[in-house]
């Protein structure tokens, strides 16, 4: 396709070329600069051709298939990816919340094993006591 609009270019510019004649039917360019315009005549319907070309294929990349357009699914797109963040942010903050439940059971678990050794103490004070006692007891029985 391309070589074949290059090929259509040159061609128009042959004749194109051609017919550039005054009014007294002379040639307005010479031999020299005539090939060199339609050299490059030529070449810019090659270069035409490729951004053609190149113009396809975006479009193409654009183009949908299934009814919707190219705005339709960067819309769409940007919502679920809004979804995904406020899902994302969710569970970093249920993540942080977690683990300051966490910070705060560790702290409650040594609080409560300070207090126990209180009472763990105090079990073994009134034990002494009940062993005094006991022993007092047994010798006045006796």
């Amino acid at each position: 396709m391309i070589i074949g609009i290059g090929l259509l270019g040159t061609g128009a510019a042959i004749v194109w070329v051609a017919t550039l004649r005054d009014e007294h039917g002379d040639r307005l360019i010479d031999t020299a600069t005539s090939a060199v315009l339609v050299a490059l005549l030529g070449t810019a319907g090659t270069i035409l051709g490729l951004v053609l070309q190149r113009t396809g294929e975006v479009r193409h990349q654009v183009q949908n298939d299934h009814g919707t357009n190219f705005r339709d699914d960067l819309d769409d797109t940007r919502s679920e990816i809004a979804a995904v963040r406020d899902i994302a942010e969710h569970a970093v903050r249920a993540a942080q919340k977690g683990s300051d439940d966490t910070v705060q059971l560790r702290e409650d678990v040594q609080q409560l094993r300070e207090d126990l050794g209180g009472t763990q103490s105090d079990i073994r004070g009134i034990r002494r006591d009940i062993g005094r006692l006991t022993n007092h007891l047994t010798q006045k029985e006796s």
